[in-house]
């Protein structure tokens, strides 16, 4: 799709439904082996990741690779970011060398500080520049899932239910894929229960984006304060925490704890779930927090089919940015 042609990919909101699905199908035909074109020969990628990663960088790079490309890795300590140069000249340096810059930047400290530097990082750079996660966004995972829920139920895939739920986690995660998903849902008229309990609601900027794209798409986007209730019906339920984008370090830490016994998936939730509904979590987790282990090694289970999907929508991303 030329319309995709060089550009960045830093959030879902910057596309329209059809881009969207045009990368879903080319990543569906790309795992299903129908498109082994290399995309990418000759090109090389770069990637800069200012906190850990598994999913994301191997994925990444496995997917440069098979695309034909070269791919290296960066880390901050490594360049002279840890001398205090400037995101501008990072950025401006880097596009001279590579074809495409993806990046996962953000400090969970400084909520909305690691979206303005992959802006500024983008606005300096003279190749694409691709969101890795930061704190307002993760658009590649939430691909991912897309792909992941059309594979499962086809082309009805957008009227299942889908409850996307807060979950107990220790430490501080970004709202990433909460925000992107609801985008996403919006934009393709997906049916969407997003779950939280109160002081970790989502921010307003892409709750009235998501709402207003419903509208327009026909999907459907409801929010929830009660787990059990959410789950009635449901036909996939996926857990992922996430920080509370109005509260100081402790009194998010209080809010979470205070939550921490209702708000970790069961098999209680899928009792009242559809027959056949599924468990999502796009990792990492831990057993016992996010939700119970007969839940997250269970039959009903496909995190790993939505991990190994990372390789081919980022395949379908690169591709259709850079070829």
């Amino acid at each position: 799709m030329d319309s995709l042609k060089n550009r960045d990919f830093l959030g879902l909101k910057d596309f329209k439904a059809a881009e969207l699905e045009h990368l879903l199908e080319l990543a569906a035909a790309m795992k299903a082996g129908q498109d082994r074109t290399r995309y990418l020969e000759g090109k090389t990628l770069g990637t800069l990741f200012t906190v850990p990663s598994t999913r994301t960088r191997i994925s990444f790079q496995v997917a440069a690779r098979q695309l034909g490309a070269y791919a290296d890795h960066y880390s901050p300590a490594e360049l002279q970011m840890s001398n205090n140069e400037s995101l501008i000249d990072t950025a401006a340096v880097m596009s001279r060398y590579l074809d495409a810059i993806v990046v996962r930047l953000y400090d969970m400290s400084a909520y909305g500080q690691g979206r303005q530097s992959l802006l500024t990082m983008a606005e300096h750079s003279a190749k694409p520049v691709v969101n890795a996660l930061d704190d307002k966004e993760h658009p590649c995972q939430v691909m991912a899932d897309f792909l992941t829920l059309k594979e499962r139920f086809g082309a009805d895939y957008k009227k299942k239910k889908v409850v996307f739920t807060w979950a107990y986690a220790k430490r501080q995660k970004s709202p990433g894929v909460t925000h992107s998903i609801m985008t996403a849902a919006g934009l393709l008229g997906a049916n969407l229960t997003v779950a939280f309990p109160p002081g970790f609601e989502p921010d307003e900027e892409y709750t009235a984006f998501a709402l207003e794209a419903a509208r327009r798409s026909g999907g459907r986007i409801e929010f929830s304060h009660d787990l059990n209730e959410a789950c009635e019906g449901a036909d996939v339920i996926y857990a992922k925490s996430w920080k509370s984008l109005r509260s100081t370090t402790e009194r998010d830490r209080e809010l979470r704890e205070r939550a921490r016994p209702d708000w970790c998936v069961s098999q209680s939730h899928f009792d009242r779930a559809n027959p056949g509904a599924v468990f999502m979590d796009c990792m990492p987790l831990i057993r016992g927090d996010e939700a119970t282990a007969d839940v997250v090694d269970g039959p009903q289970s496909i995190r790993y089919d939505e991990a190994e999907n990372r390789l081919h929508i980022q395949k379908a991303i690169l591709a259709s940015i850079l070829q």
